[in-house]
């Protein structure tokens, strides 16, 4: 398998790796490039770092992981470096902090051309969800987070709040690259439960109805390049993996049942027959 790994933040040895450069394989199995930042907890343990109170918990506002003094340095050595920035974000403070931090650090490093991205990018204010784009952030999120969360949001953040979360169209028509992914282990790693929550944003019952705040589903074309060729454009990998075509991996699945015309309450249930790798055969289902 390919691992794009992310050195943390609060690894001891963070100088010495970024003093030590980019790393990739000569099969291109490992390249390490980017490092990843943490700036609160999460949503449902109402850890999220949000700007005013949790509508079920008066005076809880959430905690940041990364002290707010600690993020101008961190944001200057990494992008200083030249390596890619992902960083935690849920909460609607994290999401600001974070998106001030890239905006001042961009003033005197090349982060701009760094992909750098915002993991989650979960709940933010309408206002912020513009400055995505002339910081060239990538929102890298993952759409079963929606079907897991929505039985649960809107009592931690009411519904003005929910204007600006799990908002996929919203970024994908200001032209935003989403990278989705699983966030496993939190989640099953199944990409075609992502897929599943992305166009549907239901659950495997199929409720809500028409969709949990439908108007921000993904259409299948959109839900499958965020979780390929998009996804690949985050790891600096798009020429090389993300669709198949000349001079790229022949990195690919054989899967039951085509996803684009199956009824999209069946995506989910997808089962892979085979994987190959560089066009080895790696797995075949028994």
């Amino acid at each position: 398998m390919r691992i794009y790994a992310m050195i943390s933040s609060f690894d001891s040895k963070l100088d010495d790796m970024l003093a030590a450069g980019y790393v990739q394989s000569d099969d291109d199995t490992l390249w390490i490039r980017s490092v990843k930042g943490f700036g609160d907890g999460a949503l449902g343990s109402r850890g999220a770092a949000l700007l005013a109170d949790y509508s079920d918990d008066p005076g809880n506002r959430g905690i940041l992981v990364t002290p707010e003094d600690a993020l101008p340095a961190l944001f200057d050595k990494v992008l200083g470096a030249n390596f890619q920035l992902n960083f935690h974000a849920i909460g609607d403070r994290s999401n600001r902090l974070i998106l001030d931090n890239f905006a001042r650090a961009y003033q005197h490093t090349n982060g701009l051309t760094l992909r750098n991205r915002i993991e989650h990018a979960q709940v933010v204010t309408l206002d912020d969800i513009p400055r995505f784009k002339p910081l060239n952030l990538i929102a890298s999120m993952q759409p079963v987070h929606a079907t897991s969360d929505m039985n649960m949001a809107e009592d931690r953040l009411g519904k003005e709040r929910l204007k600006g979360a799990y908002a996929w169209q919203t970024f994908a028509q200001q032209g935003t690259v989403i990278a989705a992914g699983s966030d496993f282990p939190v989640e099953l790693a199944n990409p075609f439960h992502g897929l599943h929550a992305a166009v549907t944003r239901q659950s495997h019952a199929n409720l809500p109805e028409d969709g949990w705040l439908a108007a921000e589903k993904l259409s299948r074309e959109q839900a499958f390049k965020a979780f390929t060729l998009d996804a690949a454009y985050a790891a600096h990998q798009e020429e090389i993996l993300g669709n198949l075509q000349p001079g790229k991996y022949a990195d690919f699945i054989l899967i039951d049942r085509d996803i684009f015309t199956v009824p999209a309450a069946q995506i989910w249930q997808t089962q892979v027959l085979q994987t190959w790798l560089a066009g080895k055969q790696v797995f075949t289902q028994n």
